[in-house]
């Protein structure tokens, strides 16, 4: 192993006293793991040449096999992934033969997380329980130690779809995060959105929204309403709510967090339209029409402001709300408007204006006006061939 790393970093003797490891902690903390890498290796062999207590030298291990494993790209190019567990495994040796325990506790959950990164289901297992059981008998439990292993453990049962084994491992994960953290910290509320959505994949509904309510009221609060955290929340609150047939609730929070859009001074304006237009396209497909209509309106008055592709996107949408509810000929009005913002943005959205005409066509046809129908026919024509030449040139 050492001459794998001195063929790698080229040794030398000549940095300064742990120089080299305050350097690799700085780049890990970057997430620069690759240079991290390098001089986590320099300094492991540095304080081998020294011969260091066992104790600095395991952890240079550790922090080596860390830097090793967060450079795995996933898939199946596993490279990095070997480096880490031959590291971690180095570490386990010193560790047991300098009886190091409580340090061996920390290789075991290294090489658990590795074994994780690799699939290894059932070595997880095995390792979480060892480190687990070594912990009992030094009397040294740590409760958040211990909710990190189920929650690894159950991502782990989740992806190899044994559901009903993860939700109970993701469950005591947040009850000890609950318990120790706190019901408002930031780190209690990640465990319950996995709990939440993995009640959902059940069709636990009741329980997905109880986990996904109190998430979502702490990832707003710390992160703010536009926070990747609570975007994912809403979506899988509204999921659930929707699944459960529960569409009243579902529009509930939809509409909440609109208002509360509404509310923020100094809000792009562009921002709550393509909220209310996706909101409108929500409840079109709840059969909600009316209220479906009121924001589209809205957000068309919006977008009329600098028109483009969102303005046609929203009259298209009003035309498909008239189409679904049989207003065809107001459908028709809604697709020309919509036709002519194509048309001023043609050079981009030529595929837009073509599918556009196509669908008039079609409606033109149910209504049995075949002089419009022949008009936009040859319109089609005319722009198909443009198009065609356009692409060869």
């Amino acid at each position: 192993m050492f001459g794998n790393l001195r063929s790698l970093i080229g040794f030398s003797g000549s940095q300064p006293r742990d120089a080299e490891r305050r350097t690799g902690e700085q780049l890990f903390e970057e997430s620069d793991y690759q240079g991290a890498e390098l001089h986590f290796a320099q300094a492991m062999l540095e304080s081998e040449r020294r011969q260091e207590p066992p104790a600095q030298r395991i952890l240079l291990r550790l922090e080596l096999a860390e830097a090793q494993r967060k450079q795995f790209p996933g898939g199946q190019d596993f490279h990095k992934l070997a480096d880490a567990e031959e590291t971690a495994r180095s570490a386990w040796e010193l560790a047991t033969r300098a009886n190091e325990r409580e340090l061996l506790i920390q290789v075991l959950d290294e090489l658990a997380a590795i074994a994780a990164d690799f699939g290894r289901v059932d070595e997880v297992q095995r390792l979480l329980q060892e480190a687990g059981d070594l912990e009992a008998k030094l009397k040294r439990r740590e409760p958040m130690v211990a909710a990190r292993r189920l929650h690894r453990l159950g991502l782990l049962r989740q992806q190899r779809g044994e559901l009903r084994e993860a939700v109970q491992l993701l469950a005591e994960s947040a009850a000890i995060h609950e318990q120790v953290l706190g019901e408002s910290h930031v780190a209690t509320a990640h465990r319950l959105s996995d709990l939440g959505a993995l009640h959902h994949a059940l069709g636990n509904h009741a329980e997905a929204q109880r986990c996904l309510r109190r998430a979502i009221r702490v990832h707003e609060k710390e992160h703010g309403l536009e926070s990747p955290e609570a975007a994912a929340d809403l979506q899988m609150l509204t999921a659930s709510f929707e699944a459960s047939g529960d569409i009243d609730a579902a529009s509930s929070q939809l509409e909440r967090v609109l208002g509360l859009k509404l509310r923020v001074v100094g809000m792009d304006l562009d921002t709550v339209a393509e909220a209310q237009w996706e909101l409108a396209t929500r409840y079109m497909g709840w059969r909600r029409y009316s209220r479906a209509r009121e924001l589209l309106m809205e957000a068309v008055a919006t977008f009329k402001r600098t028109g483009g592709a969102r303005l046609a996107a929203g009259y298209e949408a009003l035309g498909q709300l008239e189409e679904d509810t049989g207003h065809y000929h107001e459908a028709l009005q809604e697709l020309a408007r919509a036709a002519k913002v194509w048309e001023s943005v043609k050079s981009e959205h030529v595929e837009d204006l073509m599918r556009n005409l196509k669908h008039r066509i079609f409606l033109f046809e149910l209504l049995r006006q075949h002089k419009e129908v022949a008009y936009l026919q040859d319109q089609l024509s005319a722009l198909s061939q443009a198009s065609r030449w356009a692409k060869t040139g």
